[in-house]
């Protein structure tokens, strides 16, 4: 009993961790020299920026992977001033209310879309199956809440356009409040009374530090491997890369592909053509971040907060920014500010592909307009352009998780974000489940 993963993001490395733990033989293989997928930290200079993911929050199983990997010290929590989060709203920024149930009492939202997030309460459970995120919220909330707190946030935080994305599928757990307690409110008030909200934190040297801590654990890991085609005989795997190496003639018995769709589709197109055919519909839409730079002096804007979302209502450049020095210490020169900022995603995704000295300059009269930015230009500018941001869980992504689930009969599973969901603990939960799932179906596999 051999295992194949195929990508060493975070949940291929997750996976080889977790089945290593239960003694099951594995290889992962990864293209590149470097590990981590979308989580890329990059270190110029005095400056620490995130490409990926600038922030985790605490899950049990997050957790419980910083203890075993032995990395509490290198932990860095979220400075207290970052729990606010700002929005763009009618040309300057207004802060959020801390907690959904807050909007009810806060002057950031007209009376009457106050009044009917109040009604909310007494709307039944309804909806249908391909329900987006704009019906669900529309239905629930009211046009109000929609454009000027939900759009923002879906922006931010998927890349994404609530009048494609699913609502089961980009937020299963407020159906879940729903259809539990017959309101989202209701089940937001239970959950607040049973819990603390989760606390964000990244780790001193930057989020890369997790991947290469699990990287550094693992047995079978073949970085600069890259597999070219995949080929099944009698219900075995053979993985070709392009390079000859000691696994080439090794039979698997087990397939997962830890891949973006659009990769994933490139190698299943002889194996499993439908499954191909389903991953190249997978929407990855173009994301540009853009790190800058000021002298504190120069910024009249307090930074007291996470950042801040633009609503697509008020035409920014920017979907939004993090105040990243104002979240994490270290990110920049003792005297300086740091923005990271975000443009494109499914709604703007041509501003996202703009030539980039135009990109960076845009940027900047952004920031330098709506933050009363005094200096002509920045101390330091630094772009990345994700072609294929993340991926969108809209109408098309359904043929790919249902095949994904088919599959699993012809022992190839699925481990990526555009399967188990996009943020890194989902990740990690998946592949710690996926592990468990792979062991219990070969009590023995340890010790063939």
């Amino acid at each position: 009993m051999r295992v194949a993963i195929i990508g060493a993001g975070i949940s291929g490395l997750a996976l080889a961790y977790y089945l290593q733990k239960m003694g099951i033989p594995y290889d992962l293989f990864e293209a590149g020299s470097q590990v981590g997928g979308n989580i890329r930290t990059v270190k110029t200079g005095e400056y620490l920026l995130e490409l990926g993911p600038n922030a985790i929050q605490h899950f049990p199983e997050v957790d419980e992977l910083i203890r075993e990997l032995k990395l509490e010290q290198e932990v860095l929590p979220a400075s207290r001033n970052s729990r606010h989060h700002y929005i763009l709203h009618q040309g300057t920024y207004q802060r959020l209310p801390l907690t959904p149930l807050s909007l009810l009492s806060d002057s950031f939202l007209p009376q009457e879309t106050r009044f009917r997030i109040l009604k909310e309460k007494n709307i039944p459970p309804a909806g249908h199956d391909y329900e987006t995120v704009s019906e669900f919220f529309e239905r629930r909330f009211g046009e109000g809440a929609l454009h000027y707190a939900v759009t923002p946030y879906v922006s931010g935080l998927y890349a994404g356009d609530p009048d494609k994305l699913l609502i089961r599928k980009t937020f299963p757990q407020l159906k879940e409040l729903e259809q539990e307690h017959g309101s989202v409110l209701k089940g937001l008030a239970e959950r607040q009374k049973k819990k603390s909200a989760f606390e964000l934190f990244s780790f001193v040297e930057g989020m890369q530090t997790l991947p290469q801590a699990i990287a550094e654990k693992l047995i079978s890991l073949h970085t600069e491997h890259r597999v070219e085609m995949i080929t099944r005989s009698q219900g075995k795997y053979i993985i070709s890369c392009s390079a000859p190496t000691d696994t080439d003639n090794q039979e698997y018995d087990l397939l997962v592909l830890a891949l973006p769709a659009p990769k994933a589709a490139d190698l299943l197109q002889y194996t499993f053509p439908g499954m191909a055919a389903a991953l190249h519909n997978v929407h990855y839409p173009p994301l540009a971040v853009v790190h800058t730079a000021y002298n504190r002096r120069d910024v009249a804007h307090e930074l007291e907060g996470f950042g801040a979302m633009h609503p697509k209502a008020e035409g920014a450049f920017a979907a939004g920014c993090i105040w990243s020095s104002t979240v994490f210490s270290g990110r920049c020169r003792h005297h300086e500010v740091l923005f990271t900022t975000f443009v494109g995603g499914a709604q703007a995704g041509q501003h996202a592909l703009t030539d980039l000295d135009q990109l960076q300059q845009q940027v900047h009269q952004e920031l330098k307009e709506l933050h009363g930015i005094s200096s002509d230009k920045p101390n330091f500018q630094y772009a990345h352009l994700w072609r294929q941001s993340i991926p969108q869980f809209d109408l098309h992504i359904e043929d790919a998780h249902d095949m994904a689930r088919a599959l699993e009969q012809e022992g190839m599973y699925t481990a990526a974000n555009w399967h188990s969901g996009v943020s890194v603990p989902s990740c990690i939960r998946y592949a710690k489940e996926l592990a468990t799932k792979i062991n219990s179906a070969v009590p023995h596999a340890h010790n063939s």
